[in-house]
């Protein structure tokens, strides 16, 4: 998301003038890394490491929308946060793992280190 950080502000500020195009270019740009991340965790689920109670495709939606919005609240936002953007990152990913991990929160916690 860094490296295309100014593309994707742009799409959202076009977004309420060309909603079609907007959704369509931000949902394809989106779509291969979501698949991807669905696939390792169907395959995480099968090894019994990720709970098989929750939709894959909505968990991988609530992560990366997570990372979106620090991404543009880092970057448009002068900031007197007491954390870094790589402090919120990091928060993400734990949150996510041992949201969906079947670990012990422990050892969930380290695998994510």
């Amino acid at each position: 998301m860094e490296q295309h950080e100014d593309l994707i502000q742009t799409f959202i500020g076009e977004a309420k003038r060309h909603p079609q195009v907007a959704r369509l270019i931000l949902y394809e740009t989106d779509k291969s890394l979501c698949e991807h991340l669905v696939v390792y965790l169907q395959k995480s689920q099968e090894k019994d490491t990720v709970s098989s109670d929750i939709d894959l495709k909505a968990s991988v939606d609530s992560f990366t929308s997570m990372l979106l919005h620090g991404m543009l609240h880092f970057s448009n936002i002068t900031t007197t946060l007491d954390y870094s953007r790589e402090c919120y990152m990091q928060t993400c990913v734990n949150l996510f793992v041992r949201g969906i991990s079947t670990l012990p929160l422990k050892e969930a916690g380290s695998s994510v280190d």
